[in-house]
């Protein structure tokens, strides 16, 4: 099936589940994209009906309950609708491992950049006139915490085989180094994103957290330079990374009684201070405990390390944009 029919049969089930109302064929002609045709032309009208006809066949060889019938409210020219109850599916129960691989599924299109254009069909059905109920469209769903706008592009380059070139900012760098890599996959791991392949610069696997990514990741060279490699587990090289990362010491200032949160979780306290009272502690992820000490506001104050300084200033730096009026 062209890629043409499938989204003109998609449309027209959109149209026919989105409302009660049976829908004649010269209204379906006026509003779902892939059926306009010169009314005036008896050439091009014939020619829409028989494709029609041949879409209505489809949409019953495959099992969509497509009924049809008048209108009581409209004129007696029969059209066609989609029951809601005749379309959906009965409830679903998953095993643990299942839900979980749908929860991962979910997390991965409920990205900006790859949300599905159901939304945005729908939204073109109720400006054509179509009676969309309510409930009948769900709205885009806002990006989770942790994604990232690097992975578009790491998937780009996973379904083509291109390489990519990024700068990277590792756990013990200083500065952001540039890679150069032949994606295997992509896989979120613990609320975090992953890609795994071919570093070319160190001639082994390597896995990289995106959210370590600052800038753009370029797609370079030729489509399908690379192989992957059989049996690539993707979350497996995820979940070892972690595991493989020395957990980092923290050193911050914390106001005279205040933050006590912050003061359960110290191991070494000292040198006390009027202005305060210096702190260490361990964590492995700089991400989720420079938010938690950006949740302290200005009780805790951040010495070191210098990566979970930067971006403590800049989960405090975003607070204050969205506070702003």
């Amino acid at each position: 099936m062209s890629n043409d029919r499938t989204e003109r049969l998609v449309n027209l089930v959109l149209c026919l589940l989105s409302t009660r109302r049976f829908q004649t064929a010269g209204r379906i002609a006026r509003i779902v994209p892939g059926y306009e045709h010169d009314y005036e032309d008896k050439k091009s009208h014939d020619a829409f009906q028989r494709k029609f006809e041949r879409d209505k066949a489809e949409l019953r060889r495959i099992g969509i309950p497509l009924q049809s019938g008048t209108d009581l409210l409209g004129d007696a020219e029969p059209g066609y609708r989609i029951a809601r109850s005749d379309f959906e599916l009965p409830q679903i129960e998953f095993t643990d491992a299942e839900a979980a691989a749908v929860a991962a599924a979910a997390r991965l299109w409920q990205q900006p950049e790859l949300q599905s254009g159901s939304a945005e069909a729908l939204r073109k059905l109720r400006a054509a006139g179509i009676d969309v109920e309510s409930h009948a469209a769900a709205s885009p769903v806002k990006a989770l915490p942790g994604a990232e706008s690097a992975l578009a592009p790491f998937l780009e380059a996973v379904a083509s085989r291109r390489a990519v070139v990024f700068d990277y900012l590792g756990a013990r760098d200083e500065s952001p180094q540039q890679r150069r890599l032949q994606p295997w996959g992509c896989a979120a791991w613990r609320g975090r994103w992953y890609v795994a392949g071919y570093d070319l610069d160190r001639g082994a696997q390597r896995c990289f957290r995106l959210s370590r990514i600052p800038g753009k990741v370029r797609l370079t060279g030729p489509e399908g330079a690379y192989t992957i490699p059989d049996g690539v587990d993707v979350l497996a090289f995820a979940s070892a990374s972690e595991a493989h990362q020395p957990p980092s010491r923290a050193r911050i200032v914390v106001r005279p009684r205040r933050a006590w949160g912050v003061r359960r979780r110290v191991d070494q306290i000292g040198p006390r201070t009027p202005e305060g009272d210096e702190a260490r502690f361990s964590y492995t992820d700089t991400t989720q405990t420079a938010a938690w000490l950006a949740s302290f506001g200005p009780d805790v104050l951040v010495l070191e390390p210098p990566e979970l300084v930067k971006e403590t200033v800049a989960c405090l730096q975003a607070l204050a944009d969205e506070e702003r009026p």
